[in-house]
């Protein structure tokens, strides 16, 4: 790839992203963002254009427990509306619940710092799971026909892109399969009972289906509710030429 060993180690370790060390069987359990918090470290009454202000981030969990890991997706930014202006910091995972970023003050005047939690680490484990799982979300069917009208034979299968880890979203062989010549994109019907392959008139959209079992969805269902409550009042600095 055209670098070396010590880079694409450094690089997989940047790409790294923690999750839960245990199996989450209850909603209290992931990270809470009306119990999580965040502080600035040594505030003082002004700072000069040009340094930096650390924040630390606690994650807690709806208990309000601290969380033993991280994995927890914040944003974290300072502005000032009067100025329009804002700059997002980047977010350290100390991987033991709790989180670093640093800010550099780059203009003269008040300054606030805003954070939030995206998603608990609980949902982005949940995310991560079925991006990389070869589970088809959206459902297709294809309408097979041959023959005059009147004696016209035609079938309705499941039809879908060939993708996943084997490169199939059914089991090898079962299916009729159409590749694009430009794109390379595989597209894959179930073969019909009685018609041919080359019998394929157009497709059509059938379903989509939810991947997420009862326990995933209510930690879906509970995060709308709650996402929008972490630490709407944002901390103030002034900041001096």
């Amino acid at each position: 790839m055209g670098i070396s060993d010590e880079e694409w180690e450094r690089l997989q370790k940047v790409i790294d992203w923690p999750g839960p060390d245990q199996e989450i069987t209850q909603l209290n359990q992931s990270t809470s963002p009306v119990h999580s918090s965040f502080s600035i470290v040594g505030l003082k009454e002004s700072y000069k254009v040009g340094e930096i202000i650390s924040v630390t981030i606690t994650a807690r969990d709806h208990n309000k427990n601290l969380k033993r890991y991280g994995g927890d997706f914040f944003k974290a930014k300072l502005f000032n509306l009067k100025l329009k202006a804002s700059v997002y910091g980047e977010v350290v995972d100390h991987r033991n619940g709790t989180y670093s970023v640093d800010f550099l003050l780059p203009w003269e005047g008040q300054a606030q710092v805003f954070v939030r939690l995206e998603h608990s680490s609980e949902v982005v484990q949940i995310l991560k799971k079925y991006r990389e799982s070869s589970f088809p979300r959206a459902h297709y069917h294809g309408y097979f026909g041959s023959g005059p009208s009147k004696t016209r034979i035609t079938e309705v299968v499941e039809c879908n892109l060939k993708w996943g880890a084997d490169g199939s979203w059914r089991k090898r062989n079962c299916c009729c399969e159409y590749k694009d010549i430009k794109t390379g994109t595989v597209w894959q019907c179930e073969r019909p009972k009685t018609l041919s392959c080359d019998k394929l008139v157009h497709h059509s959209y059938g379903r989509l289906e939810n991947p997420l079992n009862l326990f995933e969805k209510q930690l879906f269902a509970a995060w709308v509710v709650i996402q929008n409550e972490f630490q709407n009042d944002c901390r103030c600095v002034k900041i001096k030429l």
